[in-house]
């Protein structure tokens, strides 16, 4: 098949070392390494641009707030289906393949005039996940946008149960099916050393270490574990991300009087989560408690494919994913102190703690691999049938 990926959302660049710059391109590399022709439409980043495949790449229009900044997404978006469709219709996408945006309708017009299957990634409702959680003065336009590209898709792929449900308490009658986010099997297939890690990273040879990976956003939950720190005598904390919170953060921790157990590592390039994870004891997902957590996390997957124990929030897609404790200790989330007993409980069996971890590394690397992401999603679009799902 041909298959067009189309981004329009300007949060998400590529390349990018964002978690939904990782989802875009790794799925788009799988896709093709599957043996299907891509060409993925978005939004350009900082460097070189995946080599594998074709990429059509538009300059980022330049940061605003409020108002603005709404306004700047709508044009963005109608530009982009305007700009890209005389190289799209030389492309004859068979799928237009969406990743779902705030506004976003470039995927839609776009498999309208080429004659193609429209099939939309969808990885929150994004509409109310704005307006709940930045504000949304144009919320009602957002809302009928995303319920008319729902409405019309001829796949939705919803990355959880959760968010498959939203989706069809909107959008009730269209095809639903759940693909989850996966893990780059080729990067995490790497063994580093334990030591060399910990040295490369400035963190203590001799102390248990604690890795949040992630943007630091307040659904992320990285608070939980700063306030479970002091119940952890000497463990400390490293912390692979950056975003809106960290100023907060480490006055949260300077104020309970953890600061010097906090590692902020800022934002490190993907290449070296491995490295990272090799000096882990324990790899956190501390989410507080979310009415609608919908997420299908990455670094989840990552944290499974490097082999180090998980302690986790039991809520949404964690359970399901760790097979309800099979995989990594679930805990209350939200509770800092039912995070401190799920980090003892690894500590004090260590041996245990990695052979359930290395366990889990080689089911995920076979079951929830982008390839095996990429292999799912093909396959559902081969059953759409119709002239422009046949494979060429």
């Amino acid at each position: 098949m041909r298959i067009a990926v189309v981004c329009s959302d300007l949060g998400v660049r590529v390349p990018g070392s964002k978690g939904a710059s990782l989802h875009l391109q790794s799925l788009s590399r799988a896709i093709h390494d599957v043996g299907h022709e891509v060409l993925l439409v978005g939004v350009r980043g900082h460097g070189d641009p995946p080599a594998e495949f074709r990429t059509l790449l538009l300059d980022h229009p330049g940061r605003s707030t409020g108002l603005r900044r709404e306004l700047r997404k709508i044009r963005f978006t109608a530009g982009l289906a305007r700009d890209v469709l005389p190289a799209m219709a030389a492309f004859s996408p068979d799928v237009v393949y969406e990743r779902l945006a705030l506004f976003g309708v470039a995927g839609r017009r776009l498999a309208r005039a080429c004659g193609a299957r429209h099939v939309v990634e969808v990885n929150a409702l994004l509409a109310e996940e704005e307006a709940q959680w930045r504000g949304l003065r144009l919320a009602e336009l957002a809302r009928r946008r995303e319920r008319a590209v729902l409405d019309g898709a001829d796949l939705r792929l919803p990355v959880s149960a959760e968010v498959a449900a939203a989706v069809r308490r909107v959008s009730p009658r269209g095809a639903t099916e759940v693909v989850a986010n996966g893990v780059d099997e080729e990067l995490f297939r790497a063994r580093p050393a334990r030591g060399p890690a910990r040295l490369r990273f400035g963190l203590p040879a001799d102390a248990p270490v604690l890795v949040f990976a992630g943007a630091l956003r307040r659904w992320h939950g990285l608070e939980v574990a700063i306030r479970a720190l002091p119940l952890l005598g000497t463990a400390v904390l490293c912390v692979a991300g950056d975003g809106p919170i960290r100023g907060p953060l480490a006055r949260l921790a300077s104020d309970i009087g953890v600061a010097h157990r906090v590692h902020w590592l800022g934002q490190l390039p993907h290449r070296d989560m491995p490295r990272l994870l090799a000096a882990a004891d324990v790899a956190l997902a501390p989410y507080p408690q979310l009415p609608t957590f919908g997420f299908s996390p990455l670094k989840l997957y990552e944290y499974l494919g490097a082999g180090v124990p998980v302690v986790a929030s039991d809520i949404g897609q964690i359970r399901s994913v760790l097979e309800s404790g099979r995989w990594g200790s679930l805990v209350p989330p939200g509770d800092p102190a039912a995070l401190a007993d799920g980090v003892r409980s690894v500590l004090a069996a260590p041996a245990a703690a990695r052979q359930r971890a290395e366990a889990a590394r080689v089911m995920t690397l076979r079951d929830h691999s982008w390839r095996a992401r990429a292999c799912q999603i093909t396959d559902l679009l081969a059953g759409l049938g119709g002239r422009h799902a046949l494979a060429r």
